[in-house]
């Protein structure tokens, strides 16, 4: 039988897409320790964007940043890792497309992001 703080501990990593707490870290303001919805609200373009290149490119950038604290402890999940090359290749095309639309956004998202160029 479950004791109710092992439910508890379950449910909360549930919510967290499958991360602990100590995956999530504490501290300064980046990032990796936004809620989604308060990514989409600092880079949408307009109080109805929830899908611009600029909000996609955020949020998965946030995941890849929960993912590289995530294999700093667990080095040896695979499976994992390839869900990680599988969401740079998405930003990477998003990227892409957003260079091709629109150098300036394209721009203003990398130095937003802090990514590279």
């Amino acid at each position: 039988m479950e004791s109710s703080s092992t439910t508890a501990v379950v449910e909360k990593t549930r919510n967290l897409g499958g991360f602990s707490d100590q995956d999530m870290a504490v501290g300064e303001t980046k990032l990796s320790d936004l809620d989604p919805s308060q990514v989409v609200k600092k880079y949408q373009i307009n109080s109805q964007d929830t899908g611009s290149p600029e909000v996609q490119v955020a949020l998965l950038t946030r995941r890849l940043a929960i993912l590289t604290k995530h294999f700093a402890t667990n080095p040896k999940d695979h499976h994992s890792r390839r869900g990680m090359m599988n969401i740079i290749s998405q930003r990477k095309q998003l990227l892409q497309y957003l260079r091709r639309e629109s150098v300036v956004r394209y721009r203003n998202t990398l130095s937003a992001l802090g990514l590279r160029k």
